[in-house]
């Protein structure tokens, strides 16, 4: 609230300011140019010519139901990890301290003081062996040069749905205009592979979990097709794409050409044998260390996923998997190359933070 009274403030002010320096403009040219109604800017404009605040004046009315102690009060049940709900704090305060306050009033404060009822974000477990491989990975990557990271071809696959799949934006409403949102009980989707460095983007390669994609290769142990990616189909992504990919990239570069190293995660099919052979003998620098397991917030690939992800629902409207296919390659183009340098420039203060927080999951 604070700030938005602070915000209102310098908008009055630069409404007075530009009418000063610029007298032959109307109240609506001024309105446009700092966003505001040409009724408010004559206001304001009037106010500061007769020499009267041009901040609010104050006003009566009932004082508040909960002051400073009380509100920090609030807020403190608010944080203990029985307390759940506005009802949970206003009960805890009503027992403890004996402030009885509504509902209401508690949920009032709370977003007064920028707190927002939202549910935790679920992550893997991590063991304390978990912890271990991520710090002794970390302090691995910390050892060596600034600039080695940009030798490093990050790669991984993602599954983009059709339609959004999480669950639908709360908003305040009453009951009888609630609405419904439309769900498909299976949403199309496309499988892909990509890898990115400091130096570009690989291309796309579509794989077996894109809708109507159905793998080729039969599983020797139940002699069915395989369900998803499997060791010979991930082989065909490396021949493919990754290696001729990554020669691309950094040869067009100028850099690492002779040196450049690949960098994947710990799913079964990327770690057979036979794959880690055609690695050491086709990527020129081989395979980077091994990824620690749950271990995804230390890659910066997740990081553009993320991003391809809100790009995709913001700005494109597929209409069937051809077409998202479609949207994702537009996307891949546009990726700008100062993301790209951001991410690895960031690799240091990445790695710094798994082992500042002993191995416990990061926010970057």
């Amino acid at each position: 609230m604070a700030k938005g009274i602070v915000a209102l403030q310098k908008l009055r002010e630069q409404a007075a300011t530009l009418k000063k320096y610029h007298p032959d403009w109307s109240f609506n040219k001024i309105g446009k140019k700092i966003g505001c109604r040409h009724s408010c800017v004559s206001r304001w404009v009037r106010r500061d010519q007769a020499c009267e605040p041009l901040h609010d004046q104050s006003r009566s009315g009932r004082p508040p139901k909960a002051d400073a102690a009380a509100q920090e009060h609030i807020v403190m049940a608010a944080q203990l990890p029985e307390c759940r709900t506005a009802a949970d704090v206003a009960a805890k305060l009503q027992q403890d301290q004996h402030l009885s306050f509504s509902v209401t009033t508690v949920k009032h404060v709370l977003r007064q003081h920028g707190l927002q009822h939202l549910s935790p974000v679920a992550r893997p477990m991590l063991t304390d062996s978990h912890k271990l491989a991520r710090v002794k990975f970390a302090k691995a990557v910390l050892r060596r040069d600034k600039t080695s990271k940009r030798r490093w071809l990050n790669t991984d696959s993602k599954i983009f749905h059709l339609h959004k799949m999480g669950r639908p934006l709360r908003r305040w409403c009453s009951p009888g205009a609630r609405g419904t949102v439309p769900r498909p009980k299976h949403s199309i989707a496309a499988h892909v592979y990509m890898g990115i460095c400091y130096w570009g983007v690989t291309k796309l390669m579509f794989v077996t979990g894109t809708h109507k994609q159905v793998s080729k290769f039969v599983n020797p142990k139940s002699k069915r097709l395989y369900a998803g990616v499997g060791s010979s189909e991930y082989s065909e992504v490396l021949s493919q794409m990754f290696v001729p990919e990554g020669n691309r990239l950094f040869q067009q570069a100028g850099q690492w050409a002779d040196k450049w190293q690949l960098q994947q995660d710990n799913a079964k099919p990327h770690k057979t044998a036979t794959n880690m052979a055609y690695i050491a003998e086709n990527v020129p620098g081989g395979h980077f260390l091994t990824w620690p397991a749950c271990s995804p917030d230390m890659s910066p690939i997740e990081n553009m996923w993320a991003w391809m992800e809100g790009k995709l629902h913001k700005e494109y409207q597929p209409k069937n998997v051809e077409e998202l296919k479609d949207s994702l390659e537009q996307i891949r183009q546009s990726i700008p190359a100062s993301m790209l340098h951001n991410m690895f420039d960031g690799y240091q203060a990445r790695m710094q933070r798994v082992v500042d927080l002993d191995g416990e999951y990061i926010n970057m």
